[in-house]
């Protein structure tokens, strides 16, 4: 059993919740709303009795005046008594209707059988002689018995005849309304039995709707910077509850990315720079103040080993910002000429036999810079693996995607990647390190140069083809050479509505991009105003 303290904060707690602010506004509307169709079926109702009642007190009336207009003319009744004898054996009243005669200081006549309400009494006759006008039907409620009784009226004469009489028709009211009151209460009760049930079926549904709120909640509590690891369960995500916890999902999954890529960074800067660190005191304390030789020698290697480190946190800086949404930013660049610009820049690395295998054509959406520096990354790799005398070739071609023809992008016909190599007749690489050379930090054994670079331009190359949503593959063989593949999407995931809007920003024309076939087979990408 709980202390009353804790039980009392509970209920506060959940007087506060979604769950109850939300089922307490609905109910509150359901019963604004019963109570509003109640009260208009029930004013309705008593309006529609009313005007029964006022219908039905007409009939007598009626059939008064038809049987009196069935003589051939008022002699042929000779007194008023005789007419209300003959009306009183052929009228029938309703169930809640009394009927009765009375000619002034004469016959009262009813008729027979019992009625509902008591028109005999003196007091009753009495009052409403008072109550009649002559020559004139009076509509009046009034209560007889403790009842509450409307009376209808009507001043008779016949022509000719002398005396006047009355014609009375009573219909008991006040118990029909009451009857409509109680159908009110027993719609009161209903809608209280209707309330109770749907708060109690909606206080379980939305428990079960607004159950990835409560695991929301309960994650958020339990999320820390050590431990990013909790998730909320979603069983079914269909609506837009769920769907916030599968967009909470996704972004603890980005924050657990982005500290594991931090605590990657740290550890990685921490044991890399550990090594040029250890050799610079190494050389500072061996060295030899009053050596003019010595200290010229000491300041090469350290510059050396600063220029070292200078470029691996340069490389590692790029990696821990490979992650971020901007790392790339596409444009449309046409692939013969970067081919030209990536091959005059990476010539000059040695003396080797570059050459330009293939151009492609086209346009592809890519990163300029990011994809310049991934090549040259290779292209360094190549250089350290190769000797002068060997050869290093670069090109490109268009190649089916794996999405089966499906448009890239939303474009339609865009179902081409563009395949850019970097391949050489170097060394290669044994099979079981193809697996790992694009690890961080991991240096191939089967090269001279193999122990100089940081181990981290293959993984930077990869994190570039990836930021493009492409791919890189290696394919090699010892002693024949290795070919290095980046996979780009020819639209770079870019969507119709992304390049209006940077048509839009930059002022060109929003063409859309079409594929065509030149006699080679291979695919080229064009666009209105671009060149092939």
């Amino acid at each position: 059993m709980k202390p009353p303290r804790v039980l009392l904060a509970e209920l506060r707690a959940e007087v506060h919740s979604v769950r109850f602010r939300v089922l307490a506004t609905l109910l509150v509307f359901m019963a604004m709303g019963l109570v509003v169709s109640g009260t208009v079926t029930s004013v309705a109702q008593l309006r529609s009795l009313d005007d029964r009642v006022n219908e039905e007190l007409q009939h007598p009336r009626r059939n008064l005046e038809t049987l009196a207009r069935s003589a051939p003319s008022n002699s042929g009744f000779t007194s008023l008594d005789e007419l209300f004898t003959l009306f009183l054996r052929s009228e029938t009243p309703g169930g809640h209707e009394s009927l009765m005669t009375m000619v002034r200081d004469g016959n009262v006549i009813l008729p027979g059988g019992i009625q509902p309400t008591n028109l005999r009494s003196e007091a009753v006759r009495e009052r409403i002689w008072s109550l009649s006008r002559p020559g004139q039907t009076v509509v009046q409620d009034t209560v007889i018995d403790g009842r509450v009784v409307r009376l209808s009226i009507t001043s008779v004469r016949l022509q000719g005849r002398p005396g006047d009489g009355l014609l009375v028709a009573a219909n008991e009211i006040g118990r029909q309304r009451d009857e409509v009151i109680r159908s009110m209460w027993t719609y009161a009760l209903a809608a209280l039995a209707t309330l109770v049930v749907a708060g109690w079926m909606g206080y379980v549904i939305t428990g079960r709707l607004l159950s990835p709120i409560r695991r929301l909640q309960e994650a958020t509590q339990n999320t820390t910077f050590e431990d990013l690891t909790k998730r909320v369960e979603v069983t079914a995500p269909t609506d837009d509850i769920a769907q916030l916890a599968m967009n909470f999902n996704h972004m603890l999954e980005r924050l657990e990315s982005g500290f594991e890529n931090q605590r990657r960074f740290v550890h990685d800067a921490g044991h890399e720079l550990r090594t040029p660190m250890t050799v610079i005191r190494g050389y500072l304390e061996l060295l030899r103040a009053g050596d003019p030789e010595d200290v010229d020698q000491t300041r090469i290697l350290l510059l050396d080993e600063l220029d070292r480190m200078q470029v691996l946190v340069e490389d590692l800086l790029i990696l821990a910002r490979s992650g971020r949404p901007d790392f790339v930013s596409p444009e449309w660049i046409e692939a013969d000429i970067f081919l030209e610009n990536i091959l005059n820049r990476i010539k000059v690395f040695a003396p080797r036999t570059w050459e330009l295998d293939a151009k492609p054509g086209g346009l592809v959406r890519a990163d300029r810079h990011r994809l310049m520096q991934a090549l040259e990354q290779l292209a360094v790799n190549a250089v350290r693996h190769t000797s002068e005398g060997d050869r290093i070739s670069v090109g490109a071609a268009w190649a089916k995607n794996d999405d089966g023809g499906t448009a890239l992008g939303g474009r339609p016909l865009l179902a081409s990647d563009l395949e850019i190599w970097l391949s050489d007749t170097g060394s290669g690489i044994p099979d079981e390190d193809q697996e790992r050379i694009f690890e961080r930090f991991f240096k191939g054994r089967n090269a001279a140069g193999a122990s100089e670079g940081s181990g981290l331009g293959l993984s930077i190359v990869k994190a570039i083809a990836e930021a493009h949503g492409g791919t890189v593959r290696v394919e090699s063989a010892v002693g024949q050479g290795s070919r290095f593949i980046l996979t780009i999407p020819a639209g770079g995931g870019v969507t119709e509505e992304e390049e209006t809007g940077e048509a839009k920003r930059s002022g060109r024309p929003a063409g859309k991009i079409k594929a065509t076939r030149p006699s080679s087979g291979a695919a080229i990408l064009s666009s209105p105003g671009g060149s092939q």
